[in-house]
C-alpha cells in the first residue's frame, strides 16, 4: 500500500521526518485500506493451500539454550479452542478474520505442539501459521483443499493429493482425499470450519460446505530454540520424534487412527501428539504479526481477471499469522514485507517516505536496505502500471517464486480492488 504519486516524490516533493533528503515512496493515503480486518498485527493475549509446498521449505536454525516450561500437573479444557474453531455461525469475512486473529493469539502465545513417544515429550512454540478456510456464500476461499476430512474441527490432517470432485458450489472447489503428500510436499493442518464434536443433521436445507486448515509453518523446539521452517520439514519432525517412516504408519500405526489435536488421548497409547495449554507463567507473549500467505499466485487455469473472482480476492488476504520475523528468514520475505509495511503504516511513528521508516522496517524484517528500496520501488510499479491480466492463468506462472513479479501483482491488486469497491 503505497502512494500513487512516486513521479512527485522524484521530483523532490514532500519531506522526510529526520531531515534527510533521499525519499522513498510514501503510503497511498486518498485509498484507505480495503477491510482485511484488524491491522496487518494482532497483540498476543497474556488447511491448507493446494499449492506445492515444496518450494518454500526453509531449514533448521540454531539459537541459544531457552528451555520452555514444565507442563503443568492439572488437565486443561479446550472449550475456549473448541468454540474458536467453529465457524458455523460466522456469516461475514470480517467477522471470520477477526476469529482469525483471535486464534492465532492463542495458538502462537498460549499453546505449545507436544509430541510423546514413550517417556518421552518434546514440546514446540508455534511461530508461524496460515489460514484457509472454505464456507459457501460467506468465504469461498479457493486456495483451501476442501477435503471431506477437513470438515470435523480440532483435528490433525495431514495432506493428500487433493482430487477434484463433482458438483463443486460457485467459488469452492470441493475435493475428495488422495493419497497422503510425500517428498517435499507435505503438510499439516489444524482443522477448522465446523463443529469440534460433530451432531446429526436434523435440517433438510441445502448443506453448506464449512472446511478448513490452519496450516503450521514454523515451530521452534523448547530445549535447545532449534527453529523448523516449512510445511514438510515440520512434518518430518514429527515423523522423525514419533520413530515413524512415513504419514500412514505414524497415523494408523502409531497413533491408531485417533488425529485429536486438542487433548491427550483417553485411552493410554505410547505415541500420540496434542496442543498443549501452556503454563499460566509462561514467558510474556510476542507480537503477533499479518502478511499474505506463501506460495499463492492467479496461475490457476480458471482464474479470471476480474476484482470478483475468487482467487484475485483471497490471494492478498492477510491470512498468513507469525511471530519473530527476524527469524522466518527462509520463506516468504516478501510477504513479510508486505505485512509489516503495512503494520508501520499503521502506526504512523514516522513518515513513510523517511529513511527511519525504511530503517524500521528493516529492523522488523532482517531485510537489508537496499533490497527494501527495491521492494518499495516494485510494489509501486505495480500499483501505478500493472495490468491484472498480466498475472493470471498461464502469464501468473511462477509470479509467487520471483520477488518481483510477485510484489508488482500485489501492488496491481491493491489498485484493482480498492477500484472495485
Amino acid at each position: 500500500m503505497v502512494n500513487g504519486n512516486l513521479k512527485r516524490m522524484r521530483q523532490g516533493d514532500g519531506g522526510s521526518d529526520d531531515g534527510v533528503n533521499e525519499q522513498i515512496p510514501i503510503h497511498r493515503t486518498k485509498f484507505p485500506r480495503r477491510n482485511d480486518g484488524p491491522p496487518a498485527y494482532v497483540t498476543g493475549t497474556g488447511s491448507a493451500s493446494e499449492e506445492d509446498t515444496s518450494k518454500h521449505d526453509g531449514g533448521l536454525v540454531d539459537h541459544p539454550l531457552n528451555l520452555c516450561p514444565e507442563p503443568p500437573n492439572e488437565d486443561h479444557t479446550h472449550d475456549v479452542m473448541d468454540s474458536l474453531l467453529d465457524f458455523t455461525s460466522s456469516c461475514s469475512q470480517d467477522e471470520i478474520s477477526s476469529r482469525f486473529d483471535s486464534i492465532s493469539s492463542a495458538l502462537l502465545s498460549e499453546y505449545y505442539l507436544s509430541i510423546i513417544h514413550g517417556s518421552s515429550e518434546t514440546s514446540y512454540e508455534i511461530l508461524e501459521l496460515e489460514f484457509y478456510l472454505q464456507k459457501s456464500g460467506y468465504h469461498e476461499d479457493s486456495f483451501t483443499h476442501g477435503s471431506a476430512d477437513q470438515e470435523q474441527s480440532g483435528q490433525w490432517y495431514f495432506h493428500r493429493a487433493p482430487k477434484r470432485a463433482n458438483g463443486s458450489q460457485d467459488g469452492i472447489a470441493a475435493t475428495v482425499a488422495g493419497g497422503y503428500r510425500g517428498g517435499t510436499r507435505k503438510g499439516l493442518d489444524l482443522t477448522l470450519g465446523g463443529p469440534v464434536r460433530t451432531k446429526p443433521s436434523s435440517t433438510t436445507e441445502p448443506r453448506v460446505i464449512l472446511r478448513g486448515g490452519i496450516l503450521l509453518r514454523t515451530i521452534r523446539r523448547c530445549h535447545d530454540k532449534k527453529v523448523i521452517s516449512g510445511p514438510s520439514l515440520v512434518v518430518d519432525e514429527i515423523l522423525r520424534l514419533c520413530n515413524a517412516s512415513n504419514i500412514n504408519e505414524l497415523v494408523s500405526a502409531k497413533w491408531q487412527g485417533d488425529i485429536s489435536a486438542l487433548s491427550a488421548p483417553s485411552q493410554p497409547r505410547s505415541t500420540y501428539m496434542y496442543l498443549r495449554k501452556r503454563p499460566a507463567l509462561s514467558p510474556a507473549t510476542s507480537r503477533v504479526f499479518r502478511s499474505p500467505r506463501i506460495g499463492l499466485d492467479l496461475s490457476y487455469p480458471e482464474t479470471k481477471g476480474t476484482a470478483t473472482h475468487p482467487r484475485v480476492v483471497f490471494v492478498g488476504k492477510l491470512y498468513r499469522h507469525f511471530t519473530h520475523p527476524e527469524l522466518l528468514v527462509a520463506n516468504g520475505r516478501t510477504q513479510t514485507f508486505v505485512g509489516l509495511y503495512l503494520a508501520l503504516i499503521l502506526e504512523k511513528k514516522h513518515d513513510s517516505r523517511s529513511l527511519k521508516f525504511r530503517h524500521e522496517l528493516g529492523k522488523l524484517t532482517g531485510i537489508k536496505d537496499t533490497t527494501l528500496a527495491r521492494y518499495l520501488s516494485d510494489y509501486q510499479l505495480g500499483f501505478e502500471n500493472g495490468k491484472l491480466v498480466n498475472f493470471v492463468g498461464a502469464s501468473g506462472k511462477g509470479v509467487s517464486a520471483s520477488a518481483s513479479a510477485y510484489l508488482r501483482m500485489m501492488g496491481t491488486l491493491e489498485r484493482t480492488l480498492h477500484e472495485a469497491s
